[in-house]
């Protein structure tokens, strides 16, 4: 769901579940970015840095 969207919500029942369903959504998402980002760092897949370009 978008920022907007979620903005949007009322204090509706239904409203309150959608906004628990973000909630678990983005503790999950949490918990799986940080480990995701060093499996990519040990496979290389890292933004390329150019040392030493003026």
């Amino acid at each position: 769901m978008r920022p907007g969207q979620r903005k949007a919500l009322t204090d509706s029942a239904d409203d309150r579940q959608i906004q628990l369903g973000e909630m678990v959504k983005a503790k999950i998402r949490a918990k799986v970015e940080h480990p995701f980002r060093v499996i990519k760092q040990q496979f290389g897949y890292l933004k390329t840095r150019y040392r030493g370009l003026k």
